[in-house]
């Protein structure tokens, strides 16, 4: 008898994934406008999609008249370009110079039973072929969490397709195999 109590221990044991339903507010995003006319030089590497650090440099900006100086526009946040003018491109006062949005989205996740959450860390995983997703445990509520996640792991539009449906989540990275 006490082999087999010294084998049940042995045995993995599998956490069951709370469930619920996940309402996520989209990313923030920062946009860049012209003063004056001039010509904007977009950096190089720089291409819709990229992940661009704070502070990396987008466009150099060189207005039309003698007074004015140029100007270097930089993103004030990490995240990716959603839209960059071209380089060389001839911009009135007022126009669109860059979109980029932000590498974090929030959200609530809603639990569809009472669970016991006094076993929650910092985060919860959501499980996907192979490829963990770490949410951030930001608040812990009586029926829900407050979350975040760091859009590098997956594509913002891949969550907004996942929380139509119910969410299982895993307090424990070891339960995604």
């Amino acid at each position: 008898m006490k082999n087999l109590i010294a084998l049940s221990l042995i045995l993995p044991t599998y956490d069951v994934p709370m469930v619920g339903q996940l309402y996520l507010q989209a990313p923030a995003v920062e946009y860049y406008f012209t003063r004056e006319a001039g010509v904007a030089t977009r950096a190089d590497t720089l291409e819709v999609g990229k992940l661009v650090e704070k502070g990396e440099e987008l466009v150099r900006f060189k207005p039309t008249t003698d007074n004015g100086s140029s100007k270097v526009y930089t993103s004030n946040m990490k995240g990716y370009i959603e839209f960059i003018k071209d380089t060389q491109s001839m911009l009135k006062p007022g126009e669109w110079v860059a979109k980029i949005s932000s590498v974090h989205a929030f959200g609530n996740y809603y639990l569809d039973k009472p669970y016991d959450l006094t076993n929650i860390a910092q985060s919860v995983w959501l499980c996907m072929d192979n490829k963990p997703v770490r949410f951030n445990v930001d608040g812990i509520r009586k029926s829900s969490l407050l979350v975040s996640v760091d859009l590098v792991q997956i594509r913002y539009s891949e969550l907004v397709k996942l929380s139509i449906g119910q969410v299982p989540l895993y307090v424990n990275l070891s339960d995604c195999r």
